[in-house]
């Protein structure tokens, strides 16, 4: 690792921010670097598709990157960066059901890739049967995380994949408390009705 790049990583999110509005390139590609797992699942859990996750996990680096001069100093980071990547993942929506009313037909998402980690097999030497099992309950949690209102899946996410506390989310998405509390209930009591055994 080279001095500049051990540098890089030791500052802080806001700290990167103030070098990028510098024309910081390299302090652009750590901040993104940072992120890029946390956006990619996000936009993963928006579409059920890899090649459409990608897509628009660039659209998300690429807003922030273009809406960064608004960014206020002095303030934190992420749940800024989340907020704007929430509704990157909101207008994909809306976009996709514009699309979907002018083919006059429903998308079928591809999906092969897992959503829990609890449910992730570490062991190499699982045997087939067990990884058809797992894919199926991975395929079965995603079928049904798309078909939740966009707002639950968002406080799901933040709430499970983030680690985000209900404080946090609520800045995110920029919604009192006691709606996040809402749904997160709601998103999980969906889930449980519609996955039974598999939760």
């Amino acid at each position: 690792m080279r001095k500049k790049d051990y540098i890089q990583s030791s500052f802080s999110d806001e700290e990167l921010v103030k070098r990028i509005l510098k024309r910081d390139f390299e302090a652009l590609g750590e901040l993104f670097k940072r992120y890029e797992r946390s956006f990619y699942y996000l936009a993963y859990r928006f579409t059920g598709d890899h090649y459409s996750a990608d897509d628009l996990a660039s659209e998300i680096f690429l807003r922030i990157y273009r809406y960064l001069p608004s960014f206020r100093l002095g303030k934190q980071f992420k749940p800024w960066a989340m907020r704007v990547a929430a509704n990157a993942c909101l207008d994909f929506v809306k976009d996709s059901k514009i699309q979907r009313s002018k083919e006059a037909k429903m998308t079928r998402f591809d999906n092969e890739m897992g959503v829990e980690v609890e449910i992730e097999i570490e062991d190499k030497h699982v045997n087939l049967q067990n990884s058809l099992e797992k894919r199926e309950i991975e395929e079965k949690v995603q079928e049904e995380l798309l078909k939740l209102p966009e707002r639950y899946r968002l406080a799901l996410y933040f709430y499970f994949w983030e680690d985000l506390s209900y404080d946090e989310i609520a800045k995110v998405l920029a919604v009192p408390l006691n709606t996040v509390r809402t749904h997160i209930k709601r998103g999980k009591e969906r889930l449980e009705k519609a996955l039974g055994d598999l939760v």
